[in-house]
């Protein structure tokens, strides 16, 4: 599958009228492209460039533990070594932070640091959905290159699946030879990184928002679930109802061990006030609308 190969850098703050850091995670960081016409038209869309210059990446096939969402966190112990991880890969070696929640970046080295993306989507929100690379590549700049499982098995995506690091996450569109890929790497990890403690097929009783930040579960529930406690429920005895009132949050999905269509209510278990999922995150594939 062809990808479009933008050369740039990856940046954690940046010094305007003041210092600003980012607040990056497993699966998010920004990047500043060599050249910026390279992001203007991918896919039908523009990526979204803050004011340092640097649009926000979101890594395609995985999903790590959330540190920041609406105010909420995952796991924080291995949401922070998902983070760790993927600065470490990119050339990182030392990030201090601050703010009362330690999330921002205050200063970073070696910074900026070299690298890469294959890209062929931008988001709604305007970030380009990515394999990354930290390094040099022999490619010419804004060209396209064909991705095979040999190429995705160096970027920072697959190794964050293989260090038990990150879920599968998958959207349509994704070669099937490149989300088989990523499943096995995920699968061969299963007793590393967080997989010990996950409990997306594990009924588990979530009373609160309190709770759930306690938990390592596939993000995207994690996700809806932050909304629906923000909603104002207690438990989740409503959670598929919740689901179904709204078609935005009832994600369409295809399920692939039975080949056929269902949404996120059709996937999720509810029962004595315990939630689990129905299938691995790795059988799922979302269906934008």
């Amino acid at each position: 599958m062809p990808y479009f190969l933008i050369k740039g850098e990856f940046h954690l703050f940046y010094q305007g009228k003041r210092h600003v850091g980012s607040q990056p995670d497993g699966d998010s960081v920004w990047f500043k492209p060599k050249n910026p016409g390279n992001l203007k038209d991918v896919g039908g869309r523009k990526a979204e460039v803050n004011p340092g210059g640097f649009v926000q990446l979101r890594f395609e096939g995985i999903d790590a533990l959330e540190l920041h969402f609406r105010g909420a966190h995952q796991e924080r112990q291995w949401a922070a070594k998902a983070r760790d991880f993927t600065l470490g890969q990119l050339g990182f070696s030392s990030v201090e932070y601050s703010g009362e929640k330690m999330l921002s970046v205050k200063t970073a080295s070696p910074h900026p640091r070299a690298g890469y993306i294959l890209t062929r989507a931008i988001d709604p929100y305007g970030r380009p959905v990515s394999f990354v690379y930290a390094g040099a590549s022999n490619h010419k700049d804004g060209k396209q290159v064909f991705l095979d499982v040999k190429t995705l098995n160096k970027s920072i995506n697959a190794k964050l699946a293989q260090s038990g690091n990150a879920f599968p996450a998958f959207y349509t569109g994704l070669p099937t030879d490149l989300r088989s890929r990523i499943n096995a790497l995920a699968r061969s990890a299963r007793k590393r990184g967080f997989w010990p403690d996950d409990k997306t097929l594990k009924p588990t009783t979530i009373a609160d928002l309190a709770k759930l930040e306690e938990l390592v579960l596939w993000p995207k529930v994690f996700r809806r679930l932050v909304s629906y406690f923000k909603d104002g429920n207690k438990g989740v005895a409503k959670f598929e109802e919740w689901l179904r009132a709204d078609k935005d949050r009832d994600d369409v999905l295809w399920i692939v061990p039975n080949s056929e269509l269902g949404n996120m209510h059709d996937v999720i278990i509810v029962s004595g006030g315990k939630l689990s999922l129905r299938y691995s995150p790795e059988d799922l594939i979302v269906v934008p609308r």
